[in-house]
This record gives C-alpha cells, structure tokens and sequence, in this order.
C-alpha cells in the first residue's frame, strides 16, 4: 500500500511537471471550438478539461471556418500569436489543426490540404509542434446503422499531408465513426447540441470526444503529455458503450 501511495504521488508530480512546460493551442473549425451558445460547441473544452490542471490549453477555433477562411478573417493571425507566446516561455508547446467540415462545403481537399501545408510550415517555423486531426464525423446515419460519411475525403487529404510532412496525427474521423456506430443513433444523437444538430456537441459530447482526442493524443506522444486518465470514459469509448 505504501508503495502503492508513493507511486501515485510520483506520478501525478511528473504529470504536474509536463503541465508546467506543455502547451496546447487548438485551431480548427466549429467541431473543436468552444461553444458560443451554452450547452453547445466541439470537442475542445472536453479536451483541455482532461489535461493536469494548470497546463495552457489555448481554444482558438472558429465557428464556420475553413482553411482559407481562418486565414483571412485573422483568426490565424491570432494563433500565431498565442504559439509565439507560449514558445517564448520555453514551453513545448503543440498546436491542433482540424478543418474539413466547412472547406468540404466550398472547395475540393487538396484545397485544404496545400492550406494546412503552409499551416503546418509556419507552425514549425515558430519553433513549436504540428499534430493534424482528421474531422469529427457527423452524427448522420443511413437505415443499416452505418455513419452517412462526407467527409472521408477531407480526412484522407489530412492523413495525406500529415505523411508528407511528418507530423502526428490523430484519427479523430476514423475513431469517432467507429464509436458512434457501436453505441448506435440514439446514443449518438444524445451528444448533440440540439435533436437535429448532428454535427456540434452539447456538454456531454464534448467530454465524450474531448476525451476521445486526449486518448488519442496521449497514444501518439506515448507518456510525453500531461493528460489526465479517466478509465471508466475511456473503457467506454474502447468498448462502444454509451457514457451518457
């Protein structure tokens, strides 16, 4: 018991440490904002919930954005200076980029994959760390149960530059159709921020999916990051079993 204790207390003092010098800035679309309308928004707020208290966790996402669009209206201008900050503080600091939700409505992927490119050099060039996200599915089911996708695509395009620059990359796509598929419509559309929204989360999803992307996160920089476990949520989403 008394080793038992001591690792523990070991444990959350390395966490804490990682906390002190990581940093995370999020940059996406509405599927990783936080909501702007209570019970609403992405997976962000659920994400940066999971990380050792203390750890600056940055939203800079915007509702209806796309590659192109988050550029000019000067919403990249504005993550470039939270990087640029943290950076300065001599923090690891890893910016998320997930888009593809709205760039599908307007324009064909290697639209958005030679904006993420350039994304993804400028990032590098202030010194910090890409990590591209394929795009949360849509909670839309055809009759046998299976996700209607659109979007695979647009996840196959950032899969694509993520292996040409080398970046980490998280199956946010790939993973969250996979659960929502075991746990079924009517699970899946409990996470919606309203009946017919199957696109942005209420509270519970973004817990469901901010955990989702922790797990995710924390798999591909293996004991590197200051995320928090939370066992049961992650037994269910591994397992396909509702949470809420």
């Amino acid at each position: 018991m008394m080793l038992l204790s001591m690792y523990v207390v070991l444990a959350i003092s390395a966490l804490s440490a990682y906390g002190a010098g990581t940093s995370f800035v999020l940059v996406g679309d509405s599927t990783t904002a936080n909501g702007t309308t209570p019970n609403s928004g992405g997976w962000g707020n659920g994400f940066c919930a999971s990380l050792v208290e203390g750890t600056a966790c940055i939203n800079t996402a915007h509702n209806g954005a796309t590659t192109g669009s988050f550029v000019a209206d000067g919403f990249w201008d504005i993550s470039l200076s939270f990087i640029r900050s943290e950076v300065a503080k001599q923090r690891r600091t890893l910016v998320t980029i997930q888009f593809g939700h709205n760039d599908q409505k307007i324009a064909p992927p290697e639209s958005m994959g030679a904006n993420m490119t350039v994304m993804v050099d400028t990032i590098r060039s202030l010194g910090a760390e890409p990590v591209l996200v394929t795009s949360l599915t849509r909670r839309s089911f055809n009759s046998d149960g299976t996700i209607s996708d659109q979007l695979g695509p647009w996840a196959d395009e950032t899969i694509l530059i993520s292996q040409q620059k080398q970046t980490h990359l998280l199956d946010l796509h790939a993973k969250s159709i996979e659960y929502v598929e075991a746990i079924g419509p009517d699970a899946a559309h409990r996470l919606n921020r309203l009946p017919d929204d199957n696109t942005h989360l209420n509270v519970n999803g973004t817990i469901v999916f901010g955990r989702m992307v922790a797990d995710l996160m924390a798999a591909s920089f293996a004991g590197q990051l200051p995320i928090v476990p939370n066992p049961p949520l992650t037994f269910n989403i591994t397992n396909g079993i509702p949470s809420f």
